[in-house]
């Protein structure tokens, strides 16, 4: 039963992407649910080879995102984490995508400001002076709304608080201004309390942690932003060489893939791309290796034929134009790590 809901609106303008969490103990979900792709389901053989929705070249580099937040003026707060505050969290943990070079047109900006004003005083040296003018453009822009609510439940000997935060977005394409996706993701972090019946709480979580509670549901919420925004752009490279089951790529930490993960090995053939394996690629700082998990076992002659050729010539890839594209994006380890219960 629920006995308790205290709603806080928080809206802003955010460049970014979402869905909703679990935890079946209660049928309430707290860990978010992710669309990826795992190893085991290629050797057990319960996923074809095929190539992930949206992939484009013109992708295949470290993109430059665009996330600012602002704050509506009818917005009600938690006491400990303002929207201020939570939207400049968000703000830096979107900075740990690596698929992404974040650009600040909020926060930054105005310490950029405040240090140009101080060093048009004259007291630096005017050899390196700040340059205006050679800011980065942004690809693409994530933006959204911010919404809190706490639910609390009785569960007989003890209450649970449930945090959600809620963030309703938008993608934006600012080449061609088309909203490529548009979404709602939810995070939600659980918490105890032993209450009396006159009300009193005598024990379990405090409201002097509550921060640690908002920040966790914020970061359940930005993992479904994350893995959105990973599905929707995924990340390539040239496939450099294949070597019996290894493969080689000419991208990789700093271009902008996310660690260990999966990929599709496509071959572009006149114009059309052929699935040939699945990967899993282990990105360096500027190139990316891997092992093939499964070839395509498509009964289609043409692929298999092209398939033999490359495994018999060890030069085919330089000769011809392979490509690995990611299925799915790896959300950094610090999220799991810093924010729990």
């Amino acid at each position: 039963m629920m006995i308790h809901s205290t709603r806080a609106l928080l809206y802003a303008s955010l460049f970014l992407s979402l869905n909703a969490c679990t935890d079946g103990s209660q049928g309430i979900q707290i860990d978010p649910d992710l669309s990826t792709q795992t190893r085991a389901e290629y050797e057990d053989g319960d996923r074809e080879v095929n190539l992930p929705q949206n992939y484009s070249q013109k992708n295949y580099k470290r993109l430059v995102l665009s996330a600012n937040f602002f704050a509506n003026k009818d917005y009600k707060s938690y006491d400990t984490v303002p929207v201020e505050v939570l939207s400049t969290m968000l703000e830096t943990e979107l900075s740990k995508l690596k698929r992404f070079t974040l650009v600040s047109r909020h926060l930054g900006q105005k310490g950029k400001w405040a240090e140009k004003k101080f060093q048009d005083l004259g007291t630096t040296s005017a050899r390196d002076t700040m340059r205006l003018g050679k800011g980065l453009n942004a690809n693409y822009g994530l933006t959204g709304g911010i919404s809190s609510v706490t639910e609390e439940y009785d569960r007989g000997s003890k209450n649970e608080l449930i945090y959600i935060i809620r963030v309703d977005y938008q993608i934006t394409d600012f080449e061609t201004d088309e909203i490529i996706e548009a979404d709602m993701a939810e995070g939600r972090a659980r918490r105890t309390i032993f209450r009396l019946p006159s009300g009193a709480i005598v024990g379990g979580f405090t409201k002097k942690n509550e921060a640690d509670a908002i920040k966790q549901a914020a970061i359940n919420a930005l993992k479904v932003i994350a893995n959105k925004l990973g599905n929707k752009l995924p990340i390539g490279c040239q496939v450099t060489g294949i070597r019996g089951s290894r493969f080689g790529c000419d991208k990789g930490y700093e271009e902008g893939f996310m660690g260990k993960q999966m990929v599709a090995i496509y071959l572009d053939d006149a114009g059309i791309d052929l699935p040939i394996a699945v990967a899993e690629a282990s990105p360096g700082a500027h190139k990316t290796s891997g092992k093939i998990i499964a070839w395509n076992d498509d009964k289609d002659e043409y692929i298999q034929d092209m398939i033999r050729q490359i495994k018999a010539n060890p030069r085919f890839a330089k000769q011809n134009d392979i490509y690995a594209v990611s299925l799915g994006m790896p959300t950094p380890p610090e999220w799991d790590n810093n924010y729990k219960d």
